[in-house]
């Protein structure tokens, strides 16, 4: 009662009929109370995004009242600038979470003047959420200004300690900030005025966003710079490598770097380079990886439901409490704000005079630095060896762990059954191949920053005694095999883990069944596909060349009057000699039957089991004898009927004694990029094939329904 009472909704049964579509959604209320928390998250970030902005005016104001002579302006650097661009972001960004309240409140999101105000954050706050459509800043408005000017914020940081260069003039820094919110406010106008059939904003489904019938909207917008803001994230790395000395850049190409032979330094400025990575790492990257993944892989969708969506929204909503946070401990001195006691250290992140390190490196030329130039240091005990020999024992530890873990998603994603221990349930299949791609782009990142420490330390390494003033044909061979010995070896392992998840489903789609005598392809409808379109089922035999040749056609229809009746019907052009005609389901009674060969009569009967192990007893209608009997390798073939992916299985026969016999029929995989069509394997097209097809094809229908929907987010 409990979980019923969770699942309904306050929707009218006219509600309910169109809900899903691109123009409404209904919450339940368990949906009802996970859009709570989310707005209850936007609304801590809008009190840290009002505090921070209420404390500049007040810094402001006191500025100007105070004596001429120590007035001072509130922008006196380009990172005031970039800063108050952020915050801004962030305040949009927080209005537009809070508006679920509305949401939440009627306990449906439909298309309207609200829905626009919420995809836009327009004026509604002065035209108390009327029909003001025409002007104003979008959600996305908040969350692309908030990518952009952290994308701005990393660049002008990174360059401004690498190499004392960054954005120098505040004239500049206005027209940088001045082009992103332009671009931004025209994009978004200008669209909007465009595209109102079918209306720019829409339920996705959850809340209102850019539609789906729109995804390279969806993409320029705002996810490109999500994820180049997320990319360029990963600058921060080697300034904290430079801080703790391990690295040094060089001169006169800013991508170079040396390591170091001196001593290691100990800073607090590392602590902060980190906190500014994370303050927009941590809240963006389940956001932007979730739409990155379903940008990619349509044919299966679990970041789309509710709950993680929810979770994920939740945690980008705190983007302003980071962003306001990393202000306070990271980036005090600016916008009139007062020096922490560490100003030295807080200043190599902020001004446009200074360098990393809690010891005075503007005493360092870049331009004098030299192969024995060494930062100076704090006198601690020398640096050996142990440390980094760990740390290169862990980092490949941890990329055979995660070769493995690539490996096992290759094999279960190419081959799924018999099911191994990570794809044994759906859910945990779910939560392996999520975490495995999440987990993947931050190693990844980690791996470039690594690679390219080793290859520099190689090409930088002092030259050895054997050598060291030998620059014969032979030394020159050695180098030369050393490197592309290298890269013949390292080159085709990170094209194997890198390309791997991407080539492996191609070539199961390719060969899976080569090993059969046909393949089965089916194909499921689209949401969007009209009513008098049903899903069909093809099969190909193979020739004596080799090659498949297509020799019959089914389609699936529904009964007019019993919607638990269904029919798998050979369609007129087959090659119908000696070929069933039609098989007719009961999925109430799990029952069915089949015509003769060649014919319209009845001559065989069924029963089977669609929960725990698929099954099929197959008899003949007269007498009655047993045809054949199959059962399934492994139990839950279509996912406990939740339709989160396609149909999966190999059925095989059931001996006297038990036992499983030969295969009859088993899927393959969905053809890459297409979420309707899955592929089957099979040795003919007798009804021990035609029955377990019928009802495949009835399931996979039913998933490529899911995973078209053009709202889903």
């Amino acid at each position: 009662m409990a979980s019923s009472s969770l699942d309904s909704t306050v929707c009218t049964p006219e509600q309910l009929a169109i809900s899903g579509a691109s123009e409404s959604y209904c919450y339940t209320r368990r949906q009802s109370a996970g859009l709570t928390v989310v707005s209850l998250t936007g609304f801590v970030s809008l009190a840290a995004v009002i505090t921070i902005l209420s404390l500049i005016v007040r810094n402001k104001w006191r500025a100007m009242r105070g004596p001429k002579a120590d007035r001072r302006p509130l922008i006196q650097q380009p990172m005031d600038l970039f800063l108050l661009s952020l915050f801004f972001g962030d305040l949009l960004q927080s209005l537009s979470v809070v508006m679920d309240t509305k949401w939440i409140n009627d306990g449906i999101v439909h298309v309207g003047s609200f829905c626009t105000a919420q995809g836009r954050v327009s004026a509604f706050l002065l035209r108390h959420f009327t029909q003001w459509r025409s002007s104003g800043l979008l959600q996305n408005t908040g969350q692309a200004a908030i990518a952009m000017s952290t994308f701005v914020i990393t660049l002008h940081t990174f360059d401004r300690i690498w190499r004392r260069g960054g954005v120098q003039s505040l004239k500049l820094a206005y027209f940088i900030v001045g082009t992103i919110w332009t671009f931004l406010i025209l994009t978004v106008s200008i669209s909007t005025a465009v595209h109102r059939s079918p209306s720019f904003y829409a339920p996705t489904p959850y809340w209102c966003w850019i539609n789906g019938s729109y995804p390279s909207y969806r993409i320029a917008i705002e996810n490109f710079w999500l994820w180049m803001a997320f990319a360029v994230s990963i600058l921060y790395i080697p300034l904290v490598l430079w801080d703790a000395g391990y690295i040094i850049p060089c001169d006169p190409q800013w991508w170079t770097f040396r390591i170091p032979t001196g001593e290691k330094r100990n800073s607090k400025q590392r602590s902060k380079l980190i906190l500014c990575a994370l303050a927009y790492c941590l809240p963006v990257f389940p956001m932007g990886t979730s739409r990155w993944f379903l940008l990619v892989h349509d044919n299966a969708k679990p970041l789309a439901t509710a709950k993680p969506q929810f979770i994920i929204k939740a945690i980008f909503s705190m983007s302003g409490v980071c962003d306001v946070l990393v202000f306070k401990f990271a980036r005090s001195g600016l916008l009139l704000f007062p020096c922490s006691s560490d100003a030295s250290e807080t200043a190599s992140v902020n001004s446009k005079d200074s360098t990393l390190s809690d010891v005075n490196l503007n005493d360092v030329n870049p331009n004098d630095i030299t192969e024995n130039t060494e930062p100076a240091a704090a006198t601690i005990p020398p640096k050996n060896g142990e440390p980094l020999a760990s740390l290169v024992c862990a980092w490949i530890g941890i990329n055979s762990l995660d070769a493995v873990w690539i490996t096992y998603y290759i094999r279960s994603a190419t081959d799924p059954n018999p099911r191994t221990i990570v794809n044994k349930s759906h859910q945990g299949w779910e939560v392996y191949y999520l975490t495995m791609f999440v987990f993947g782009f931050f190693w990844g990142c980690v791996n470039i920053v690594v690679w390219m420490w080793y290859f520099q330390s190689v090409d930088n390494c002092p030259r050895t005694r054997f050598s060291a003033g030998r620059d014969s044909t032979f030394s020159q061979i050695a180098r030369f095999s050393r490197k592309w010995g290298r890269i013949g070896i390292l080159v085709p392992v990170a094209i194997t883990m890198g390309l791997g998840p991407f080539f492996g489903p191609v070539q199961a789609w390719l060969h899976r069944c080569d090993s059969f005598n046909g393949e089965v392809i089916l194909n499921g409808l689209f949401f969007s596909s009209p009513n008098n379109e049903a899903p069909v089922a093809s099969f190909y035999f193979r020739q004596p060349n080799g090659t498949l040749q297509k020799q019959y056609d089914y389609n699936l229809t529904n009964d007019a009057v019993n919607p638990s009746i269904w029919y798998f019907s050979l369609l007129p052009g087959s090659d119908s000699a000696a070929q069933i005609q039609n098989v007719t389901y009961d999925l109430d009674n799990l029952i069915f039957v089949a015509t003769c060969p060649g014919n319209t009569t009845q001559c065989t009967q069924g029963t089977f089991q669609d929960a725990g192990y698929l099954s099929f007893l197959i008899s003949d209608k007269a007498s009655n004898a047993t045809v054949a009997d199959m059962r399934a390798v492994d139990t839950d073939w279509d996912y406990g009927r939740h339709w989160d992916d396609a149909p999966s299985y190999i059925l095989r026969e059931v001996n006297a004694d038990g036992s499983l016999g030969s295969v009859v029929v088993r899927t393959a995989v969905t053809e890459p990029g297409h979420c309707t069509i899955l592929k089957l394997c099979a040795n003919d097209a007798s009804i021990a094939t035609l029955a377990p097809v019928g009802l495949t094809l009835y399931a996979q229908n039913k998933y490529s329904v899911v995973c078209t929907t053009l709202n889903s987010n």
